[in-house]
């Protein structure tokens, strides 16, 4: 059976400056563990309203949001950063690297920052990482 890691249901999302305008409307899919999905469209559509709201950067939307079957709906600011470190990777279009590291480094970040493996592994993990890269 295959295991759904992002799921959607009914998302919608307004934007309120100065009238309330409807950016999303009725988002329902789901992601399977290995699939590999691309969101495309025109400029303007939603694409990035979208991405920043499955990544949980956005909580001011209605329907619901399950990463690895759990509800993000009404999660703190923490717990939401913990979901973003541990369970989703977003490359922002405008991405930036701190100049004081090396590339290296600056993949090791976000693993450093979670604490959960030693800094040799995660090490390893990233360099991995950028050799597939």
């Amino acid at each position: 059976m295959e295991q759904t890691i992002l799921e959607a249901r009914q998302i919608n999302k307004f934007f309120h400056d100065p009238v309330d305008i409807q950016v999303l409307k009725e988002i329902t899919f789901s992601i399977t563990k290995g699939e590999f999905v691309s969101v495309i469209g025109k400029s303007g559509c939603g694409k990035s309203t979208l991405l920043y709201i499955l990544s949980t950067m956005d909580t001011d939307y209605s329907g619901e949001l399950f990463i690895d079957g759990e509800l993000m709906g009404k999660r703190k600011e923490p717990e939401l950063a913990r979901v973003r470190n541990e369970k989703i990777g977003f490359v922002f279009q405008f991405h930036y690297l701190l100049n004081e590291f090396t590339v290296l480094q600056n993949v090791m970040l976000p693993g450093l920052k979670l604490g959960k493996y030693p800094e040799a592994q995660v090490e390893h993990n990233a360099y991995e990482k950028l050799r597939i890269l």
